[in-house]
């Protein structure tokens, strides 16, 4: 068996944006870093492609709080790249557009939350106090968690009761109209909202960061991945792609070796796995965790699957809007995230635009996010096909996502009138797309499902038995550019060099 290199201080599995993080960070700390992604790009779901000379984004439809003096804009500037990143303010009045196909209305976002309850109140009035009152309940919950203000998390803020808020039932005791509960949920795609399972705190975070600042990345999420690998390779480390990990091994209770490729192995002192949780036991010999731990990760339910379309837009056919519009089918679709397959669906999807330059005036491309249920490509679960591993699926498979594209392209024509003359080639992404190049389970959207319902349970720590082995992703936090980069803070403050990590950010800041 063959060595990389005779030694690192740390391995990170994966190359999102959480892995690239904690990565960026311990090599500018002077520590010897490898990152090991298994396909041909890094980034996870920051990866782009190209078709007809046209940028896709693969996950990252628009980010929030990274505006000056927001959140995610001070820890990119203090990891060193915020002011490499380009990127576009979305509509102030409207940067989520909800859309139900049983009423002619569009309900607008704004930014701001000002401006956030103004403009709702526009279309429910009755509701105007009530909307106000809602607001100090995210505004209290959401000053309860620390990191996602980079300041270190307060001991006993976060209690279990406030874990185990049900995002309904707080959202409907202080509003009593039921299509404004739902357009509330609007963009509940966002996080698999589901009336049943979905904390409270979930719906607060995750709003308040877009509330607070929306922005879509000029050239899609991928310059994100460059500059921290960047900032990697400038400080001694190393990101190393097509190097598959296929085995931790396990000495003295301890991880000793990352196996990479079956054959090629990496000395290290600490492992950091960006990867589902599921998979990282996958990777680990069968002795090394508790049963019990091995037994509660295999019974996580995951967050549903999703299927991407995108569109290539004729030249000049489609004036380019700067903001991202949601088609629900009712007030129930909002809440509920139903991927199952037939004359309906999809009920819940998600419009964007491609950005390619600031004062853009005609859109070149176009996404579109649905769920889709995993089982109707359960022929296909054996089946593997990444640019690293390629394996073709078969004329059957093709001609259901062609179905799928249809399906869509009528949805989305439903709001956009005369759509189908405005596109020339479409592309699809399944959840067995999903599955294959980001190493999730059945193509789940957002990994582990938060439920109020036992908040405990769904709760992943990143610090594992094994002590120089710890998880990072959104499986350990919240999910998106903005919760998997919080969690990449969470585990670095489980290592020797980032236990002071927030003192370290507010100093900077400070400074």
């Amino acid at each position: 068996m063959s060595q990389i290199d005779a030694h690192y201080d740390h391995a990170i599995i994966g190359s999102g944006i959480s892995g690239l993080l904690c990565a960026a960070y311990l090599a500018k700390k002077g520590k010897k870093v490898i990152v090991l992604e298994k396909n041909h790009q890094i980034g996870g779901c920051l990866q782009v492609f190209s078709r007809d000379k046209k940028i896709f984004d693969t996950g990252v439809h628009y980010v929030g709080s990274l505006g000056k003096g927001q959140p995610l804009r001070h820890l990119f500037d203090f990891i060193g790249i915020g002011d490499l990143l380009k990127y576009q303010r979305l509509d102030m009045d409207g940067f989520d557009r909800i859309y139900f196909e049983d009423e002619q209305v569009e309900y607008k976002f704004g930014q701001g939350w000002d401006n956030f309850i103004s403009g709702l109140s526009k279309y429910f009035p009755e509701e105007s106090e009530n909307l106000l009152l809602l607001l100090e309940e995210i505004n209290r919950i959401v000053s309860l968690f620390g990191p996602y203000h980079l300041k270190e998390l307060e001991e006993n803020s976060v209690t279990i009761e406030i874990l185990s808020l049900s995002a309904y039932e707080v959202i409907s005791s202080f509003i009593t109209s039921e299509r404004l509960i739902a357009v509330l949920w609007g963009n509940s795609i966002l996080y698999a909202g589901n009336k049943a399972k979905t904390p409270f705190y979930v719906f607060a975070l995750i709003l308040n960061s877009y509330v607070e600042g929306s922005y879509r990345l000029i050239h899609g999420g991928s310059q994100i991945s460059k500059y921290l690998s960047m900032i990697i390779h400038d400080n001694g480390g190393l990101v190393r792609k097509y190097a598959e990990v296929t085995s931790i091994e396990i000495k003295e209770g301890k991880v000793d070796k990352v196996i990479v490729d079956q054959n090629i192995s990496v000395n290290v002192s600490t492992c950091i796995a960006a990867i589902h949780p599921a998979c990282v036991i996958g990777l680990l010999p069968e002795y090394s965790l508790r049963p019990s731990y091995v037994s509660r990760v295999k019974e996580l339910q995951n967050t549903p699957a999703f299927i991407s379309v995108y569109f290539s837009l004729k030249e000049n056919a489609l004036p380019y809007f700067n903001y991202n519009t949601y088609i629900l089918k009712n007030n129930d679709a909002a809440m509920h995230p139903d991927g199952h397959f037939d004359d309906n669906w999809p009920t819940n999807m998600m419009i964007s635009t491609g950005c390619e330059e600031h004062d853009q005036q005609y859109a070149n491309t176009i996404n579109v996010l649905a769920y889709c249920d995993v089982k109707i490509f359960k022929k296909w679960e054996s089946t593997f096909n990444t640019t690293a591993r390629h394996q073709e699926r078969g004329q059957d498979y093709d001609q259901l996502k062609e179905e799928l594209i249809n399906k869509i392209a009528k949805k989305v024509a439903s709001k956009i009138s005369g759509f189908e003359d405005m596109y020339f080639a479409a592309y699809c992404s399944t959840p067995l797309t999903y599955r294959d190049f980001l190493n999730v389970p059945d193509g789940t959207g957002y990994g582990v499902e938060k439920d109020y319902n036992n908040a405990l349970f769904t709760f992943i720590s990143p610090k594992m038995k094994i002590p120089n082995l710890l998880m990072t992703g959104q499986n350990t936090d919240l999910h998106g550019v903005y919760g998997a980069s919080i969690s990449a803070l969470l585990t670095l403050k489980h290592t020797s060099e980032g236990k002071l990590i927030f003192e370290e950010i507010n100093e900077f800041l400070n400074n």
